[in-house]
């Protein structure tokens, strides 16, 4: 079951003001409703990540509408990818062949990524390929 926010989406000019009243600091925008909605989605995530916010039990569709007469609520769910994508970073040492190594850097300049990021995202793709049970 995919958990979620209430968003509260209002029009200002020509953008697109989002924010969400349960999770403290959790305000954003967009050109338009689905960009706003996908920063929406990343800025809980990334609020959520740093375990700084304040998270307030959840308001009710109704109360938010009564409170926000304007404006759209719409749920807005806390994707995990993202909320790992802001966890903190931890240097490993791993130890590997030279070939491999030189296969990973020819690789990587080609896929505009990092070793770091190469690495990780292959490692989070075998798992996910190769579940243990």
């Amino acid at each position: 079951m995919t958990q979620f926010y209430l968003g509260v989406f209002t029009t200002e000019g020509k953008k697109v003001l989002v924010s969400i009243p349960d999770v403290e600091y959790v305000e954003t925008f967009g050109d338009s409703f689905e960009e706003a909605f996908e920063n929406a989605v990343d800025a809980l995530a990334g609020s959520l990540a740093v375990g700084e916010a304040n998270v307030k039990p959840k308001s009710s569709m109704n109360n938010l509408k009564k409170k926000y007469p304007k404006a759209d609520i719409i749920p807005v769910p806390v994707d995990l990818k993202i909320v790992k994508s802001y966890e903190k970073n931890k240097r490993v040492n791993i130890v590997m062949s030279e070939s491999l190594l030189k296969t990973i850097d020819e690789y990587k300049i080609k896929s505009s990524m990092n070793r770091s990021q190469l690495l990780s995202r292959s490692v989070v793709e075998f798992m996910e390929q190769n579940p243990v049970d």
